[in-house]
C-alpha cells in the first residue's frame, strides 16, 4: 500500500538556461508550478563570459523540509530556504549530485586537479572526490575517489588505462598551449583560484584530464543480502561506464558493474528489494534505456528503451507507484513507465536551451518530490514565486 505522505505528484527540475538568475522549478502532474527557488549567489559574472558547464545551478536537491541545495558547479553548494534565503554557503568545487545524510551530514562530489604516475609518466587529473559537510555546511572530510578505486586491482587496471589514453590522443593532437594549460598540466597544481584551474583543464580538447567522470552519488540503506551496509555510497562514473558501491571509511570496493554493457550512464540508485535502477545513457550504441540490475549476479532483469537518445545527462528513478520516473534531458522530457513498458504520464518543457554556450542538456534531471516535503513547502510559502516563463511547463497527455 502506497503511504500518502510519501506519494510522488510533484517533481522539481532546474533548466539549463536559467543564467544569469537560476532558479528551479516545483510542479505538479498538471504542469502547474507550486514553487520556485532562485538565487544568484556564487555565479560567475556575465561579463567573465563563463563556459556553459559553469553557469547556473548543476544540480538541485529538496530537502525534506523544503530548503533546497544548489550546486554552483565548480565553486559551490548553496542551501538555500523555502523563501530562496541563503541559509549556508560551502565554497568547494562541488559538481553533479549531492546527498543528505540522516543525521543532518551533506555529501558532495567534488574535484581537485592532482598528478598521478602512470606507466612511468606523471599525469595530471581531476580526481573526483566525495566531500562531507557538517549540518552547518562546514567541510568536515574529503575521500578521493581515485584513491579508493586504487584498491581494487581491476579498477586500478581500468583508471590508469583511461588516463594513458585520454592522454595519449591529446599528445598526438600537438595542440598549441598557452602558458597557464602548459603550467597546468606539466605540475598538477595552480596558485589561484581552483575554479579556475578546473575550467582551464575542462576545457582542453577531448578533456584530456577527466577519466572518471563521477556525476550520481547516493548515500545507501543496508542490502538485504548483505552485499552492503548502511552508510556506504553508490556512485556512477560516467567515462569508466562504472557504477560502484564504496566503503569510504576502510576505504575500498564492495561490488562494482558496467563495462561493456553501459555507455555513459546515469543516476544509478538502490532498490528496497537490493536490486540497482540506472540510467544507459547508451552513447555507444546510440540507444538509451533504463536498466535494473540484481547485484548479486550482476544480470539485467528489466530495462525500458527511450524513444528519444539522450546523449548527456538525464537519469531515472523509482516511485512508490513501483514506476519509475526517466528524464530524457536533451529534449527536455519526463515519462513516467510501468513495468510492462506503458507511458502513463509525460511532461515536457517548452523552453529550450539555446545559443552558443547554453547546456548541451536542456535540463539535467527531474525529481520526484514526496507530498510531505510539497506539504512542508506550502506552509512554509503558499504563494508561487513570481518568476518569468512559467507557461515553459506543459503535461503531455
Amino acid at each position: 500500500m502506497i503511504d500518502p505522505a510519501n506519494s510522488v505528484d510533484h517533481f522539481v527540475f532546474s533548466p539549463s538556461s536559467s543564467y544569469p538568475k537560476p532558479y528551479a522549478r516545483l510542479f505538479d502532474r498538471q504542469g502547474t508550478e507550486v514553487h520556485t527557488w532562485s538565487n544568484d549567489v556564487a555565479q560567475m559574472p556575465a561579463e567573465e563570459d563563463p563556459p556553459s558547464f559553469m553557469r547556473g545551478w548543476n544540480h538541485v536537491e529538496v530537502g525534506p523540509d523544503g530548503c533546497l541545495f544548489a550546486i554552483v558547479p565548480m565553486r559551490a553548494l548553496l542551501k538555500l530556504d523555502v523563501c530562496s534565503n541563503l541559509v549556508w554557503q560551502a565554497d568547494v568545487a562541488a559538481h553533479h549530485d549531492v546527498a543528505l545524510a540522516p543525521g543532518g551530514e551533506v555529501y558532495v562530489l567534488t574535484e581537485v586537479p592532482r598528478q598521478i604516475t602512470v606507466d612511468g609518466c606523471a599525469r595530471t587529473v581531476v580526481d573526483n572526490a566525495v566531500t562531507v559537510l557538517d549540518a552547518s555546511g562546514r567541510p568536515v572530510r574529503d575521500i578521493s575517489l581515485l584513491d579508493v578505486l586504487s584498491t581494487d586491482p581491476a579498477l586500478s587496471a581500468m583508471v590508469q588505462n583511461q588516463v594513458a589514453r585520454r592522454h595519449n590522443r591529446f599528445e598526438r593532437a600537438e595542440l598549441v598551449l598557452d602558458a597557464e594549460q602548459a603550467a597546468l598540466l606539466a605540475s598538477g597544481t595552480y596558485s589561484g583560484p581552483q575554479s579556475r584551474a578546473l575550467q582551464v583543464l575542462r576545457q582542453l580538447m577531448g578533456e584530456p584530464c577527466d577519466a572518471l567522470h563521477t556525476n550520481t552519488l547516493e548515500i545507501l540503506e543496508a542490502h538485504p543480502a548483505g552485499l552492503w551496509q548502511r552508510g556506504h555510497v553508490l556512485v556512477s562514473m560516467r567515462n569508466l561506464d562504472l557504477v560502484a558501491v564504496l566503503d569510504l571509511d576502510t576505504p575500498r570496493v564492495l561490488w562494482w558493474w558496467g563495462p561493456g554493457e553501459l555507455s555513459a550512464q546515469h543516476q544509478p540508485s538502490a532498490l528496497p528489494n537490493g536490486h540497482v535502477l540506472v540510467f544507459d545513457n547508451g552513447v555507444a550504441t546510440g540507444g538509451s534505456r533504463a536498466l535494473e540490475v540484481d547485484p548479486a549476479s550482476s544480470t539485467i532483469i528489466w530495462e525500458y528503451r527511450a524513444s528519444s537518445f539522450t546523449a548527456c545527462a538525464g537519469g531515472c528513478e523509482l516511485l512508490p507507484s513501483g514506476n519509475v520516473l526517466v528524464t530524457e534531458a536533451q529534449v527536455g522530457r519526463a515519462i513516467e513507465v510501468t513495468r510492462d513498458q506503458q507511458i502513463t504520464w509525460q511532461w515536457r518543457t517548452a523552453k529550450l536551451s539555446s545559443g552558443p554556450l547554453t547546456s548541451r542538456a536542456t535540463l539535467y534531471r527531474v525529481a520526484g518530490v514526496p507530498w510531505a516535503t510539497v506539504e512542508q513547502i506550502l506552509r512554509r510559502h503558499p504563494t508561487p514565486a513570481s518568476t518569468p516563463g512559467t507557461s515553459e511547463l506543459q503535461v503531455c497527455l
